[in-house]
């Protein structure tokens, strides 16, 4: 069982605060202020641009992703960490579209993240190609799925 009084020890909260809030980066834990510092001054700082492959940067996605795989009962090299989510929701409706230029129709639920409806939408006024954004009943999203949405 966690000892959530010690767990608690390792992060900055103001007393008394009982933090959830999962739209965050969450409490600040203790050491990633010294850890940030020592990344800035040895790896930033004197390896500048080498960083890149001798700090290890360029594998950090596939290095923290198999971290978080194995959280979630994912295989070695099948998880990766990437921009935020509103970002991944982007790029993945913009190689959709890509991938099957005669699709025009973008389906989502009412329910979805308002700041993902907010991507798509932009992401459709920059396209300028007569592209739609359907918008149904979150019970009503198997039935809309026709030959016109970009999948």
């Amino acid at each position: 069982m966690t000892d959530f009084k010690r767990t608690r020890q390792h992060f900055h909260l103001p007393e008394g605060m009982i933090y959830l809030d999962g739209n965050s980066l969450g409490p600040l834990p203790k050491a990633a202020v010294e850890r940030a510092r020592r990344t800035m001054e040895a790896e930033w700082g004197e390896l500048l641009i080498g960083g890149w492959n001798e700090a290890g940067w360029m594998a950090l996605p596939a290095r923290l992703g198999d971290r978080i795989g194995r959280l979630i009962g994912a295989p070695a090299g099948t998880t990766v960490v990437g921009d935020t989510l509103s970002i991944k929701v982007y790029q993945a409706l913009a190689a959709a579209l890509e991938l099957n230029p005669g699709r025009r129709l973008v389906l989502s639920d009412t329910g979805n993240f308002p700041t993902d409806l907010y991507m798509a939408n932009g992401l459709l006024r920059t396209l300028g190609k007569d592209h739609q954004l359907k918008l149904v009943e979150p019970q009503d999203v198997a039935a809309a799925i026709t030959r016109e949405i970009a999948r």
